[in-house]
């Protein structure tokens, strides 16, 4: 019988990393990020955005709000996430920063982050869900599965679990919350279905990140675990691109 394991060098590494100070040029990268996707999303037809925001250049991004959502309610977080993510992904060509910048911006306001808090959350999510996707690249994942959705919810979810301030055993539970929901088909990547995945997988990181919070646990290698992430998804995987990185580009 297979024992699963106790300890995840890879977990380790990607809830440290969530858990870091972005550098200045990671924060820029972000902040920029967010100003386009705050552009994209008033742009977008038929998007129900905060009237506050689209009066403000200068205002963070407040979410799309549900439509039965009260006055001054930023609405249900997770169905806000998933509508940006959607959105976002409907703007433009999809990446693993489409699922961190949506979940983050829902929960942002949500939480009443601050700018700077979101910017640093969308920085390490970004950066983390770019490792794994470095991990497990070649041409048979890509061929198989939608790269924007089923890596995008890992780095949304640590993006995510930052801003609740879980620590970080309540984070590795959320990152293996979020990888037993990985999907997303690369066969839709052309197709309205594609971007409804990538909202998805914003939407499913809040949710990963609120079930740890309130005690839901996961296995511990969810991704580098004989029967994780990378053992049924990928067809190759470099575990170094997560757990070795540059000194330079993360500052703790």
């Amino acid at each position: 019988m297979h024992s699963p394991a106790a300890h995840s060098e890879v977990s380790d590494a990607l809830t440290a990393l969530a858990s870091s100070t972005p550098d200045a040029a990671a924060l820029d990268a972000a902040r920029a990020a967010i100003a386009r996707a705050r552009r994209d999303l008033i742009a977008a037809p038929g998007t129900r955005a905060d009237t506050n925001v689209i009066a403000n250049a200068d205002a963070p991004l407040r979410a799309l709000r549900d439509s039965d959502a009260a006055p001054g309610d930023a609405g249900d977080a997770r169905l806000n996430a998933w509508e940006l993510g959607t959105t976002l992904a409907r703007a433009g060509q999809a990446g693993v920063e489409t699922a961190v910048i949506g979940a983050a911006l829902a929960i942002g306001v949500r939480l009443a982050a601050s700018d700077d808090a979101i910017a640093a959350a969308v920085a390490v999510g970004t950066l983390a869900a770019t490792r794994l996707l470095t991990a497990v690249d070649d041409a048979a994942f890509r061929a198989r599965w939608n790269v924007a959705a089923s890596l995008g919810i890992v780095g949304a979810t640590l993006a995510v679990s930052r801003l609740l301030g879980l620590d970080a055993p309540r984070m590795r539970h959320a990152l293996g919350i979020a990888a037993t929901q990985a999907a997303g088909l690369a066969r839709n990547n052309d197709e309205a279905m594609g971007a409804l995945e990538t909202g998805k997988a914003a939407a499913d990181a809040i949710e990963a990140s609120l079930l740890a919070k309130h005690g839901f646990t996961s296995a511990v290698a969810s991704i580098d675990g004989r029967r994780g992430l990378a053992a049924l998804m990928a067809y190759r995987f470099d575990a170094t691109a997560i757990t070795a990185h540059p000194d330079k580009e993360i500052a703790s």
